[in-house]
């Protein structure tokens, strides 16, 4: 099961106080949909610094997006917004954050050394195509330029967990593809 923020710290509140959950938050759960298996799972990790391990000479790529693109017909979804992580020389950890929810599509080229992938933003994004690596969400900070405050509190963020600043940053309103990695 896959939890934010919030419902992780419920969830370690009634665990450490031995209450269960109510018939309602039950049902609700019993009744969401279930993942698909080609998802990533999100990874929870106890704090700032537990990725530095993974980081060490890794260049870190940051995509942001405010909105995948949509097709505004009634019944239809966003596309995945795709980031193409071409081969570079050092290893790469990917940040991803948007203001709404976006499901990314990672595809990385052959032989890509991609360490980690860090989730942002304010909305319950999803992320497929990269199977093996671990996916953290660092929380609500989504940038849309660099140098914006914004920018800074995202930097900030993954330095707390990675000890790397933003080597490079790719930002748009809404856009269907990304390609990163290139030194």
């Amino acid at each position: 099961m896959n939890y934010g923020p919030l419902e992780f710290g419920a969830y370690l509140q009634r665990r450490e106080t031995g209450q269960d959950e109510s018939a309602e938050v039950r049902a609700a759960r019993a009744a969401a949909p279930e993942a698909r298996p080609e998802d990533n799972r999100l990874s929870i990790v106890s704090g700032p610094n537990e990725l530095r391990p993974l980081a060490p000479g890794a260049t870190v790529e940051s995509v942001s997006v405010y909105e995948a693109i949509v097709d505004r017909a009634p019944g239809r979804r966003s596309d995945p917004v795709r980031v193409r992580v071409q081969r570079a020389w050092r290893p790469v950890v990917l940040v991803l954050s948007s203001h709404q929810p976006v499901c990314w599509q990672i595809e990385p080229a052959e032989g890509v050394d991609l360490r980690a992938v860090l989730l942002a933003g304010s909305g319950e994004s999803r992320l497929s195509g990269a199977p093996q690596v671990p996916v953290t969400s660092i929380g609500g900070f989504y940038a849309f330029k660099r140098g914006s405050l914004e920018f800074q509190h995202l930097e900030r963020e993954v330095w707390r967990f990675t000890g790397c600043s933003i080597e490079h940053f790719y930002g748009a309103y809404a856009e269907e593809q990304f390609e990163v990695g290139m030194d």
